[in-house]
């Protein structure tokens, strides 16, 4: 079963801004997208990367509410443990 880790949405969330260093402090995983400068697109393009290499289909009306790398981390992993 794979599931996504903190370093690998680190890393998706990188490509997404098409940057090479990101503002990444410890507690990032805790802080919110916008204060870790990253916007809706930003963001959107980070769940696309997900859906397209863990083969998973994340919703949208319920990914609305997630505010954190750490609440995407367990949305997406819940979501590819229910596929599994």
């Amino acid at each position: 079963m794979a599931e996504l880790s903190l370093t690998e949405l680190r890393e998706i969330m990188r490509q997404s801004t098409g940057e090479d260093e990101a503002h990444d402090p410890a507690d990032a995983g805790a802080m919110t997208f916008e204060d870790l400068g990253y916007d809706s697109l930003a963001v959107l393009e980070t769940v696309n990367r997900i859906e397209r290499t863990y083969g998973v289909k994340l919703p949208e009306e319920e990914l609305s509410e997630i505010r954190t790398p750490d609440g995407l981390l367990v949305f997406v992993n819940e979501r590819l443990r229910a596929a599994a």
